[in-house]
């Protein structure tokens, strides 16, 4: 299945975050091109409070000061609750590198099954054919522990070396 991001995307961490936690949400701000909330000590509250209504806000939590879970809300839905909740490990590139991504056409090609219902509940369906740069692509992972990768192509065609491996989820 190939989608396409349709809503407007906030981004913050948990409490106090580690610079790996920062790095990971940074990241997906320029990918993204979203709103980044800085939070250090702001409750949940104060958080949701900043964000606009028709929006997602996503928070990366981290266990060990690394990033492990992500949730998704939407705000102008239930707020006190996750769409859903991502188990992650993250994998992050040695070196620093430019992002250069094309943010109003990224296209998410999901070749997983087990993942399907929350995609869909994330982006809409855009009925594209091949489709090798401004990507994401999900895919399912032989690994034992790792439900599915999640790969960021840039509007070049080239890997960002940055990874998502999901271990699990829940989906509200």
């Amino acid at each position: 299945m190939i989608f396409t991001i349709s809503s407007n995307l906030i981004i913050t961490t948990s409490r106090k975050p580690s610079q790996i936690t920062r790095r990971f949400a940074q990241f997906l701000k320029h990918y993204f091109n979203a709103t980044y909330i800085n939070r250090g000590k702001t409750s949940f509250n104060k958080i949701k409070n900043q964000v606009p209504d028709e929006s997602k806000l996503v928070i990366i939590n981290e266990t060990k000061g690394n990033p492990s879970s992500i949730n998704v809300y939407d705000i102008g839905i239930d707020s006190e609750n996750p769409l859903y909740s991502l188990y992650v490990n993250v994998s992050l590139p040695q070196e620093k590198c430019n992002i250069n991504v094309d943010n109003g056409n990224i296209i998410v090609l999901s070749k997983t099954k087990t993942l399907n219902e929350i995609t869909s509940r994330f982006i809409s369906f855009k009925p594209e054919k091949k489709v090798k740069t401004n990507c994401i692509i999900i895919k399912d992972d032989d690994r034992e522990d790792i439900i599915a990768t999640v790969s960021f192509i840039d509007k070049k065609g080239i890997d960002t070396k940055y990874k998502v491996y999901i271990r699990g989820f829940n989906n509200n």
